[in-house]
């Protein structure tokens, strides 16, 4: 089904935003919970290119150690007609190739990003955390 909507193309994510902050050292055996949270919009851009943008946030706690985001975004050619005709054309697109491809760009970035950090290498899941 999804060669029938989704064009064969190149998939290059783009890197549209990342917010890295250093925030305080953790108190000496504090407890630290760190959870992905992933914001998705999917929009058509023209008749035939559907673009997709995520951000993943990293919800830590204690809140005051560190601050990171990262956004990235990949655009996807569609048949117009066949994509027309889904039932569920985000949640369709949500689930396919191209951005399982476009999660584990964002989540090797952020293992790249937090190698050196306190906490890190922080290594999140490659799939839609909501």
């Amino acid at each position: 089904m999804e060669e029938k909507v989704i064009k064969p193309h190149l998939v290059r994510p783009l890197l549209e935003k990342v917010v890295c902050e250093k925030l305080q050292l953790p108190a000496p055996n504090a407890v630290i919970n760190i959870k992905p949270e992933d914001f998705i919009d999917v929009r058509k851009v023209s008749e035939e290119v559907v673009k997709v943008t995520l951000t993943r946030n990293l919800a830590i706690s204690p809140a005051n150690l560190l601050k990171l985001a990262v956004t990235m975004s990949v655009e996807i050619p569609v048949d117009s007609i066949e994509f027309g005709r889904l039932p569920d054309p985000k949640g369709f697109i949500k689930n396919s190739q191209p951005v399982r491809i476009l999660l584990g760009y964002v989540s090797s970035l952020i293992t790249t990003l937090t190698t050196n950090t306190i906490l890190g290498p922080i290594v999140t899941p490659p799939n839609i955390q909501e």
